[in-house]
């Protein structure tokens, strides 16, 4: 496994005026050279990326799915595919609705026809092994590709829900849903931050990630904070579970939801993570990386 040359800044504390900007793609961006790509799903949908080539352009690759009300560009998302292009080549793509890519988010469905859309343009690209890591809806996303039997080799899922709740537990899902189910809160987002998301009433409910999870095809890692604000860590046992032998779970006591918990212990133990499920087709335990 190729060690990293140096270490970018890691993105920290920030306040809330600090918080809107990087949302709404004012500052951030990725510090490794790349080059700015443009895809088309299956539906039709017109995503913007950015690929980074990193020291094994020829070698294994990995796409990245950000949370909902993020973009690749928001520094935790840029700074991980950063340290994850130290290991392979890294495609962070914008999910539809969000940043610089159009359609409607879905919450994590449809992004599946996103996922696999970067997937394809990794294989194109001559990418014989692709990996797939989704946070909060990415992960979301990721496990909806798989269901789909999208081309990949394996998945990351961290942070993400083994159900959709239409009574959600905890402040912030409950205030996450009354924003969703609001149609002048949805008109506020759109302009605020440019995130456009679909109406209830135009989704419909999807079978739940644990379902879909069932179907696991390829090695799956399940990271999770016990610490988690949005989704218990019950979920992500359910989900571990649904996927059978071809799963591995990281409980870990604090790192909150999502990109919360990026850093640099947390990019070197994915790396190092990803290197062993390309080498063996199966993610190590947390206390094999030294995390």
């Amino acid at each position: 496994m190729a060690r990293p040359s140096r270490v970018p800044v890691e993105p920290g504390e920030r306040g809330q005026f600090r918080a809107f900007l990087e949302t709404r793609g004012l500052v951030g961006g990725h510090r490794v050279p790349g080059e700015h790509v443009h895809l088309r799903t299956e539906d039709g949908v017109r995503l913007r990326g950015t690929y980074l080539p990193g020291a094994n352009p020829g070698g294994p690759s990995v796409v990245v799915l950000h949370g909902l009300f993020s973009h690749r560009r928001k520094p935790a998302y840029a700074y991980l595919a950063d340290r994850l292009s130290e290991w392979g080549s890294v495609l962070a793509i914008d999910l539809r609705g969000h940043g610089r890519s159009r359609g409607v988010s879905t919450l994590g469905d449809l992004e599946a026809l996103d996922a696999e859309a970067a997937a394809r343009w990794l294989r194109a690209k001559g990418h014989p092994w692709v990996a797939l890591v989704g946070m909060s809806m990415g992960g979301t996303t990721a496990i909806h590709a798989v269901h789909r039997r999208a081309h990949v080799d394996a998945a990351v899922v961290i942070s993400a829900p083994a159900e959709f709740r239409e009574d959600p537990p905890g402040e912030p899902m409950q205030r996450l849903r009354r924003l969703w189910e609001s149609s002048l809160a949805r008109a506020g987002v759109r302009a605020a931050i440019g995130v456009r998301l679909v109406p209830p009433a135009e989704w419909g409910w999807p079978p739940h990630p644990e379902q879909m999870a069932r179907d696991a095809h390829v090695p799956l890692l399940v990271i999770h904070g016990e610490d988690d604000d949005y989704f218990p860590i019950s979920d992500a046992e359910r989900l571990a579970a649904a996927a059978g032998d071809g799963a591995r779970l990281w409980r870990v006591e604090e790192f909150g939801h999502a990109e919360d918990g990026v850093d640099a212990p947390f990019a070197e133990a994915l790396m190092v993570a990803l290197d062993r499920v390309h080498e063996t087709g199966r993610f190590p335990a947390r206390e094999d990386v030294g995390w």
